[in-house]
């Protein structure tokens, strides 16, 4: 090395160690992973959380058009990855193998997904963990450009198998409906079972899977987590006469409370539907909701303090479901990420994400107007 080499090494070391020392001047200061965001090397990960109705709650004779400002506007935010609502097949399998501590709750929120993943294995021959697995290695190491309709046949029944319902019903509805038929692992009763999924009313399919489709994404990811029912459920008697106090229940009836509640019923309109969609995503209504579901359970006494309990087993859920979206993160750092929640979680979502060290949080009502 050269002279000169060696005093322009020397000087950016310097310059490198100068910033290092600025950062360490004040060693006592309380630590927050916040303040790395400033020294991120490369682009920030973009987290946008649409909070949306529980589109289950809409009206008889819901018309899925209606959504469709929703998706173009999203479609615009072009993400690279899309998180939604959902147990994978790891968290369904676990909660089956602990059922004896968790009674009943695989079954409660993830029975559609062991429907698909029974009906796939039967022509698969793969149990969840082994689907799971070999999902994951075809579309790392032999997932071509464009794949043969046999090619993605035989991946939507991995991904059934794998529990991963939203997935397969992604790769069945990327098939010219002249190829979605049995054949290559995928068997007639998984065949209908998608069809039948498909139009059913959810959001984890109406808005996820449909805009993954369009995106030419060949999966969604799941973010949610039961493994919590332990807290509460022993004593849910209790809970729930303290919730049916009529102090309680005049809160819970209030209009301000229950119209966004509600707002699922009224989406008979495309206009009316982005408009209860920018609604429900405003910050206004994220306090709103947050102050009158849970605020109130830990503001005022409650027996065996069960209102406190529950509070901390929500917080733990959505503490859970954000650590989830986290490592879906940290597989695509910097990339565009939509995540596709209840509206209830979107303000906790929002907080917890908004504390990680290379992320920034996308503005819903912006990219919905």
């Amino acid at each position: 090395m050269t002279k000169r080499a060696w005093g322009l090494a020397a000087l950016m070391l310097g310059l490198s160690l100068g910033q290092a020392q600025a950062q360490v001047q004040d060693p006592d200061r309380p630590f927050d992973p916040r303040e790395y965001q400033s020294r991120l090397h490369g682009e920030k990960t973009q987290i946008l959380v649409l909070g949306s109705p529980h589109l289950s709650n809409a009206a008889e004779g819901f018309d899925p058009a209606v959504l469709e400002p929703v998706l173009e506007r999203l479609a615009a935010y072009a993400p690279d990855v899309i998180v939604i609502e959902n147990l994978s097949g790891e968290s369904v399998h676990a909660l089956r193998a602990w059922r004896a501590l968790y009674p009943g709750a695989a079954d409660m929120f993830g029975r559609h997904l062991l429907v698909a993943a029974a009906l796939g294995q039967s022509g698969t021959g793969l149990e969840v963990p082994e689907a799971e697995a070999e999902a994951r290695r075809l579309l790392r190491e032999d997932w071509p450009q464009a794949p043969t309709p046999a090619q993605r046949r035989r991946l939507a029944a991995v991904l059934a198998s794998a529990g991963d319902l939203y997935s397969a019903l992604i790769q069945w509805w990327r098939l010219d409906a002249s190829e979605r038929k049995p054949g290559d692992g995928l068997g007639r009763g998984l065949a209908d079972y998608l069809d039948r999924v498909g139009s059913g009313r959810n959001e984890s399919h109406l808005i996820g899977a449909r805009l993954a489709a369009r995106l030419g994404h060949d999966r969604v990811h799941a973010s949610d987590d039961q493994a919590y029912g332990d807290v509460v459920q022993p004593r849910v008697q209790l809970l729930m006469d303290f919730i049916e106090q009529p102090e309680l229940q005049a809160v819970f009836n209030a209009p301000a409370f229950r119209d966004p509640a509600s707002s699922a019923q009224r989406m008979t309109t495309a206009q009316a539907t982005l408009d209860i969609y920018r609604m429900v995503n405003s910050p206004r209504i994220g306090r709103l909701d947050a102050d009158t579901q849970w605020l109130t359970m830990m503001d005022r006494p409650s027996p065996e303090n069960i209102g406190r309990s529950q509070v901390a087993a929500w917080e733990a859920r959505n503490l859970r479901q954000a650590g989830n979206i986290r490592e879906v993160t940290a597989h695509h750092p910097g990339a565009r990420v939509l995540v596709i929640v209840g509206y209830s979680h979107k303000p906790w979502f929002d907080a917890y994400l908004s504390m990680m060290s290379d992320v920034q949080m996308v503005d819903a009502e912006t990219v919905l107007r």
